[in-house]
């Protein structure tokens, strides 16, 4: 496997942050050499396996979502207990593009959307 990857043209080094099942979240750092600064310069990718899915994510996001993997690992017993509650997490985050595990809210319904469980 490759630890590299590019994105708009500028190369970027891949360090995998978390894997599971399903979820595969990297951090994506890059050197450029001009002395302009490029838009999208550091941030964090998330791979989803299932749909074929990817997201990148920077600023506010990718702090929400490192937040949140911090969050969610210190309520979950074992490591098998936090991959699946990571998932969940991210089934509502990546769907909703609500990176902050505690701003998850309830469905229409009332039920709990799946990472509340986490919350509580």
């Amino acid at each position: 496997m490759r630890d590299y990857t590019y994105l708009g043209g500028a190369r970027f080094t891949v360090n995998n942050l978390f894997r599971s099942l399903r979820f595969d979240i990297d951090r994506l750092d890059m050197s450029w050499v001009d002395s302009e600064k490029p838009v999208f310069s550091r941030g964090l990718r998330v791979v989803d396996s299932d749909e074929g899915n990817t997201v990148t994510v920077d600023g506010e996001d990718a702090d929400n979502l490192i937040y949140s993997l911090t969050y969610i690992f210190s309520k979950e017993d074992g490591v098998d207990n936090f991959r699946a509650a990571t998932d969940e997490y991210l089934k509502v985050a990546l769907e909703t593009k609500e990176f902050l595990v505690t701003s998850q809210k309830k469905d229409p319904e009332g039920k709990p959307e799946v990472a509340e469980a986490v919350i509580h």
